[in-house]
């Protein structure tokens, strides 16, 4: 009987509705969801505007809209930037289903960012993983490492305070700097010089990022130089729709301020969008503060149906008491937040400038021309530093300097072992140096896209070819009188120039489901070096060319990926050869027979990329009806002509390294029902890496490591379970010598002053390359209902080595050692609101590393820095409005 009047109960409320349609439209919502017909995934901000009233709305981050009809409208008009106009009829109609906006011809990659729930990009042939909008929104990342950590195959080496200088590893890449890692920004190379000098003293401030891509198989030859392991591309805002003026504003711990501001809209066919971004933080340490100001612009016009232009000019400024040197073990345990130098400086400046034509002669041919360009600018004074034994930094110091910096060692008790790193004392004067680095790169790309049959079915050409340009002045100061010292004497001035003439092409045949595409990248480098102090003390130079050291090279890089469409899952294999460019480091060197020198004069400099063969097999998609979507893929890397790993830590024989693993990634919808969803994310990485052979030089471990007991017995033991594997020198007064191979003791520990390490078949066979863990991990929980989003996310990384000669205890002065697994806790809640009419809101509370369990997370600087630490716990709160 119940059940009969509940019947009742639904079929009244169903001819309710009914008649409120007969009687007027004034009453009904019409309902729909927007998005990209090639992919299907949904187009956030996409606008809404009914006919003849020219009411509008703009869809939200699912792609949904809902807007109240007044009589008389007929139709609707949904437009979203880089794609046709649709226009349909709205009569006698409530829901209007799933809206599909194709692209169009003319737009642009660069301007596109998908709101989709999977994971990975189609589009891209092999492994990848993506960063979405709404994941962006709801951690709210103080730095794009913050995001970078969960993705697969990513491991993060940590720094002091805020960052902006990332340290990224992709599939057991050296992490330092990024070094060798691709940085891009809307496909463009972010690095200040990709080839001579990669390392990343630029990223763009993670509050304009709107998503995150990594790309890790064989479609990474679309991209160069360092294309060996991975590559990150940073996606920023598109012009919105509708004009929009957007203010966020952020504040939380220690002094943590930022805001964003900006306008932007489509007019016609013109995407318009100013933005402005301030950070300032006083740093999880002491003397760590950082103040980052970043202005921007990007201009989208659709100039006709055949031809599009884009427009996107950056600046960026950044003052930052950044220090390369940090903790002892001694200093971490007593107080982690402790830094005592305080005069440490780093301040740059970059300006960058992005145009790209695509022009269409017909619908199956397109020409895309990018010209871009990059000015930087850095200084870096940082103190000279020490390292003593903590029951003597008083002494060392001064009494005055002990108790403005040093006071937390006041009534401490000591032992032999317990080292303090200090600014540098001598006559009772304090000195810094200068690290001065200027870039400047240019280059124009022109790309073609043709379609194209082949073997009687649809295939995709593309084409590119790349003339890029780098300069980099490299110029050493010193100062000796004081450690605020902005001005000092040169010691080194460096000057380099790159051409590069590089390109790829790449063709997309299909044969059913089944889909293979090819990949070949040319890369022609011409390079040269310029010791500019040394040539001044030259009186007989007669021209600007004299002294100049060249590198020229070719290399062409081949790859192919395999894919089968399976329902909603695809299955894919590839394999490819990578390269990292040869950079200032390690650019101007001779190998003969596979040992690496110096050249001697008129000695030919032939040093080569270094190379690897990247394989991979895997599975994305969907399952149980897309209740599941993921990927899960297995990787084996193999490098050779591998020189330098850790700072100082070359290889005077070039070496080969191997890293394999397995990388997963899931969103799986656990709950969705009367406006409730649970989504349950889980990514993990397990990574194997091994020394397959060459041979090393740590130029710091005898002669910067301050070792303790425990790692003085520990290389004892090394060295003494296989003997042949080292080649120890002692210095006993008479001028170093090698000791014969024989058992050593520690009573000749302290003679030691370099050692050779042999790998492979004829010495070590088990080591692992620095900063790969075993196991990387994250997993999370979150929960949406109307408009309240929240959730948490737990971050496990396992131990990892930092050197090559893989200790495992760790030295007195912090420098070597095995790092100890951590994990993170992040939550995050956001609330939409609407504040009046007008204004679209967002509050939001996040917590970084809420249990607050500080960490070792990197030794980043090797023997001159010690330990950095990480896990400080962060809570910030904020609100994001659009008018």
């Amino acid at each position: 009987m119940h059940f009969t009047i509940a019947q009742q109960i639904k079929k009244l409320s169903f001819i309710c509705i009914l008649l409120f349609g007969l009687l007027g439209r004034s009453q009904e919502n019409l309902i729909g969801k927007v998005v990209d017909a090639t992919d299907g995934q949904p187009l956030v901000g996409a606008q809404i505007v009914l006919n003849p009233s020219q009411k509008g709305t703009l869809t939200d981050e699912f792609g949904y809209f809902q807007i109240a009809v007044d009589p008389g409208d007929s139709s609707i008009i949904v437009r979203y930037l880089g794609y046709e106009e649709q226009k349909m009829s709205i009569s006698n109609m409530l829901e209007l289903g799933t809206i599909a906006l194709k692209r169009s011809n003319t737009t642009l990659s660069e301007v596109i960012v998908s709101a989709s729930p999977k994971n990975f990009k189609s589009e891209f042939k092999g492994s990848n993983f993506r960063i979405n909008p709404i994941s962006l929104k709801n951690s709210n990342p103080l730095s794009t490492e913050e995001v970078l950590r969960t993705i697969p195959g990513v491991n993060i080496v940590g720094d002091m305070g805020l960052s902006n200088r990332p340290n990224i590893s992709i599939r057991g890449s050296w992490g330092r700097r990024s070094k060798k890692v691709l940085l891009m920004e809307d496909g463009t190379p972010a690095a200040p010089a990709p080839y001579i000098a990669p390392g990343a003293y630029y990223n763009p401030v993670s509050d304009r990022i709107t998503s995150i891509e990594v790309y890790k198989g064989a479609d990474l030859l679309r991209y160069g130089p360092n294309n060996m392991y991975g590559a990150v591309n940073y996606i920023t805002a598109l012009p919105p729709q509708k004009p929009t003026l957007r203010l966020k504003l952020t504040g939380g711990q220690r002094n943590y301020t930022s805001g964003l501001f900006s306008y932007g809209g489509t007019w016609n066919d013109i995407g318009g969008l100013v933005e402005g971004v301030y950070k300032k933080f006083d740093g999880f340490t002491d003397n760590s503060s950082v103040e980052i100001l970043n202005l921007n612009a990007k201009i989208f016009a659709k100039l006709s149906d055949s031809q599009s232009l884009y427009f996107k000019v950056s600046g960026q400024f950044e003052d930052n008491q950044a220090s390369l040197s940090s903790q002892t073990p001694f200093t971490f345990e007593a107080d982690p937040t402790q830094n005592p130098l305080d005069a440490d400086q780093f301040t740059m400046r970059r300006y960058g400038v992005d145009i790209i034509h695509k022009w269409l002669p017909n619908d199956d041919l397109s020409f895309t021309t990018k010209v871009y360009a990059s000015d930087f600018e850095r200084d870096w004074w940082r103190q000279v530093t020490a390292k003593v034994r903590a029951s003597e930094v008083q002494d060392y110091v001064g009494d005055e300097i002990f108790t403005d910096r040093y006071g937390y060692l006041s009534g401490r008790t000591f032992d032999d072992e317990d080292y303090v790193i200090v600014g540098r004392v001598e006559n009772g004067l304090e000195s810094t140096t200068d690290s001065r680095w200027i870039y400047r790169v240019s280059g124009i790309k022109e790309t073609v896209n043709a379609k194209w049959q082949a073997f009687g079915a649809p295939s995709a050409f593309e084409g590119s070819i790349n003339l890029h340009r780098e300069t980099f002045k490299d110029v050493f100061l010193e100062a000796d009188n004081s450690r605020w010292a902005r001005y000092g004497t040169a010691t080194k001035d460096l000057w380099y120039r790159l051409w590069s003439a590089n390109g790829y092409i790449r063709n997309e045949f299909n044969f059913g489901k089944v889909e293979v595409t090819p990949i070949l990248r040319f890369e022609h480098v011409d390079m040269f070096r310029q010791d500019l102090l040394a040539l001044a003390q030259q009186p007989d130079l007669e021209s600007t060319l004299e002294g100049r050291e060249p590198n020229v090279y070719n290399q062409f890089l081949p790859g192919i990926t395999i894919s089968y469409d399976y329902g909603n899952s695809e299955f894919y294999g590839s394999v490819y050869q990578g390269m990292i460019a040869p950079s200032k480091v390690f650019g101007f060197l001779v190998e003969q027979d596979g040992v690496v020198t110096n050249p001697l004069a008129g000695q030919s400099i032939n040093i080569d990329p270094e190379l690897s063969w990247n394989k991979e097999i895997g599975w994305r998609g969907g399952l149980l009806d897309n209740f599941i979507q993921g990927q899960l893929a297995y990787f084996h890397n193999a490098s050779r002509n591998f020189y330098a790993g850790g700072r100082n830590e070359v290889f005077t024989e070039l070496g080969e390294i191997n890293v394999q693993g397995v990388e997963m990634a899931i969103n799986a919808k656990l709950l969705n029902t009367n406006g409730h969803q649970l989504h349950f994310l889980g990514n993990v990485t397990y990574m194997k890496s091994k020394v397959k052979s060459g041979k090393l030089e740590d130029r710091d471990l005898f002669a910067q490591v301050i070792h303790g007991t425990a790692t003085q017995n520990e290389y004892v033991s090394m060295v003494n379970a296989n003997r042949n594997a080292y080649e120890v020198y002692v210095d006993n007064g008479e001028g170093e010598t090698l000791l014969p191979d024989q058992p050593i003791d520690a009573s000749q520990f302290g003679n030691i002053t370099r050692s050779v390490v042999t790998y492979g078949d004829e010495g070590l066979s088990d080591t692992e390359a620095p900063y790969t863990p075993r196991i990387n991990m994250s997993l999370g929980l979150n929960y949406d209902w109307n408009q309240l989003s929240s959730g948490f996310n737990v971050h496990h990384v396992g131990k990892q080595y930092t050197e090559f000669h893989n200790f495992e205890n760790e030295s007195a002065d912090g420098a070597i050692g095995q790092l100890p697994s951590y994990t993170t806790i992040d939550a995050f809640v956001n609330y939409d609101l609407t504040i009046g009419k007008k204004i679209d809101a967002t509050i939001f509370v996040n917590g970084k590393n809420i249990t607050d369990k500080i960490y070792r997370a990197s030794r980043l600087n090797r023997a001159t820095s010690g330990v950095f630490g990480g896990g400080f716990r962060q809570i910030i709160i904020g609100i994001n409005m659009k008018i």
